[in-house]
């Protein structure tokens, strides 16, 4: 059966992807393991920052994320849903990702030693956030995902604002907003293993 008479068939009761619609199976797709590290970004902005909100924020906090992480991993692999078709990456797209995160780690380096020259190293956190995020946004064209659009969007933003409020003298305005860049980058995650970022026309089948 080709791919546009599946396309073609209404989704049945308990059909997630399959390789008829050019997907891998679960375990070697790179887009479920690129996930992961996604995963334990948000791991790690909870785990390094929510300590300085306050214990009770800190507990909510990797509650909420914990639950979001398990919510990834099992629709990835437990239950695998479709993401969509798998493109082929262009050839210069590892490329443009090397350069991504070269450039990631140079802005934060240049962006902390030019906060703690002014005196205001609490807000790495922000700036943290916000340069993550931004090394994102050039992803979803690269590999033609959009949830990347989102996730970048939302921690530039996210991180940009804890930027303004922690130099307006916010307490702990990095830190909070570095959590909840934590939380957004999980549940972002969450939904695309869920499958809300997958083009409209993937039709989901049995593995």
């Amino acid at each position: 059966m080709t791919r546009s008479e599946l396309a073609t068939q209404p989704a049945r009761k308990n059909r997630h992807y399959g390789p008829a619609v050019g997907e891998p199976p679960p375990w070697l797709d790179p887009r479920r393991w690129g996930s992961l590290i996604g995963v334990a970004g948000g791991i790690v902005f909870i785990g390094s920052y929510s300590p300085a909100v306050g214990a009770a924020v800190a507990v909510v906090a990797w509650v909420i994320g914990a639950a979001l992480a398990l919510t990834a991993l099992f629709w990835h692999y437990v239950r695998p849903m479709a993401l969509g078709h798998l493109d082929q990456p262009r050839p210069i797209a590892l490329a443009i990702y090397g350069a991504c995160v070269v450039g990631e780690l140079a802005l934060i380096a240049i962006g902390s030693r030019l906060l703690t020259a002014a005196g205001h190293s609490e807000v790495r956190p922000a700036l943290i956030a916000a340069v993550v995020g931004l090394h994102f946004i050039p992803f979803a064209w690269v590999f033609g995902e959009r949830m990347f659009f989102w996730l970048g969007g939302a921690l530039t933003v996210q991180g940009s604002m804890g930027l303004v409020a922690g130099l307006s003298g916010v307490w702990h305005a990095a830190e909070v907003v570095a959590v909840a860049a934590g939380l957004t980058m999980l549940a972002i995650i969450a939904a695309y293993a869920r499958g809300a970022f997958r083009p409209p026309s993937t039709v989901r089948l049995e593995h």
